[in-house]
């Protein structure tokens, strides 16, 4: 189903010793290891890490709240783990929580691009020894220092109330404010998501094949051409936010932060031609006081009722094999790994915009800036 990512490897790592480091409230050598040893996905012990209080990590709204009931409340539940929430995902303060050697952050909900560009070094590599990752969509992104946590699509969203008789129908559009005036809404963050400066060069008329590497001073010529449309948003939240206030026209974002707007009361309509088919991912911080506590916290997030009770609430789709969400009305339009989305979509390049993140986040910064 997922075949069309390019995989990036998941390499053997050692696993770490479970007496080396602190769980919260309780010492490691308090924590029965073998509970957590031959991991089934959606399972912990029950009582397993009773004393422990660790947090969780993901990028607040609605998202988070669907994480929260489909994750860390049964996990809490069963596991007997305290389990904290904060936000939104932010590079730069878990690098001054690592760098400070004061880490309170456990379990991430990051992105790919930052998990392969900062891998060791903000995020642990991860131990597959307590995960168990049979379930998993092969070809779905992961890595040394992440998994998959859903899928989704990063691409074009338009207001069917004013576009409703004469919609657009690709990047080529989205960039021609003659023909569809109004207010386009992109990523306002230096930290550009993957698809951003590909999304203006397939509008210049590059083929998918040619976008790499990525001329940025030809797409960022591109975008020059609607800055004075353009509004901003930081965070997945401030999408949904701005479709439900009327506040863009068009918006580049994210397809489950659409679909929450439309659950209270927004009419987008998505564009999957030549959007961007993303992953988000799981991960742990570096140098995390709750290592195996995060461990035992993905490997049960990835379980299948886990991720179908979080597709059901969000319309992201699940990366559980086994997982089989009951998509009614609207959310089955935005549940991307139908065939007729696969067919017409591109794979986000996660290990180019690893490899070139800085080169990459400083002339979209750059850019937002001038």
């Amino acid at each position: 189903m997922m075949k069309r990512y390019s995989a990036i490897a998941a390499a053997l790592i050692l696993p770490f010793a479970l007496t080396a480091c602190m769980q919260g409230g309780e010492s490691a050598s308090e924590i029965n290891a073998e509970d957590f040893k031959d991991p089934v996905a959606g399972e912990v012990a029950e009582g397993s890490l009773d004393g422990t209080t660790m947090t969780f990590v993901s990028w607040g709204g609605g998202f988070q709240d669907g994480q929260t009931k489909a994750f860390s409340e049964p996990f809490a539940k069963q596991s007997g783990a305290e389990v904290l929430s904060d936000g939104p995902t932010d590079a730069a303060k878990l690098k001054a929580q690592v760098d400070s050697g004061n880490v309170s952050w456990d379990a991430i909900n990051a992105s790919p691009t930052q998990n392969a560009a900062n891998c060791g070094t903000l995020f642990e590599k991860l131990d597959l020894s307590l995960i168990d990752t049979s379930k998993i969509p092969e070809g779905t992104p992961q890595g040394d220092c992440y998994l998959p946590s859903l899928v989704y699509v990063y691409g074009m969203f338009y207001d069917a109330d004013k576009y409703g008789d004469n919609p657009p129908t690709g990047w080529k559009d989205f960039f021609d404010t003659d023909k569809f005036p109004g207010t386009r809404a992109v990523e306002g963050r230096p930290s550009a998501t993957a698809g951003t400066f590909e999304a203006a060069l397939l509008a210049d008329g590059v083929k998918p094949d040619d976008l790499f590497p990525l001329d940025t001073e030809r797409s960022l010529k591109k975008w020059d051409t609607i800055k004075k449309d353009v509004k901003y948003w930081q965070t997945g939240a401030e999408q949904t936010q701005m479709a439900q206030a009327g506040e863009a026209d068009m918006i580049f974002g994210w397809s489950g932060r659409i679909y929450e707007a439309n659950q209270n009361g927004s009419n987008f309509k998505p564009v999957w031609n030549q959007g961007f088919l993303a992953s988000d991912t799981f991960s742990i911080a570096k140098d995390s006081p709750n290592k195996i506590a995060a461990h035992a916290y993905i490997n049960y997030a990835l379980g299948a009722k886990q991720q179908a009770e979080m597709a059901e609430a969000t319309s992201y789709s699940p990366v559980n094999v086994d997982s089989k969400p009951k998509f009614e009305g609207e959310a089955k339009e935005f549940n991307v790994t139908r065939p007729e989305v696969l067919d017409v979509t591109l794979p986000q390049n996660a290990e180019y915009w690893g490899k070139n993140q800085e080169e990459l986040y400083a002339a979209w910064g750059d850019w937002l800036n001038k």
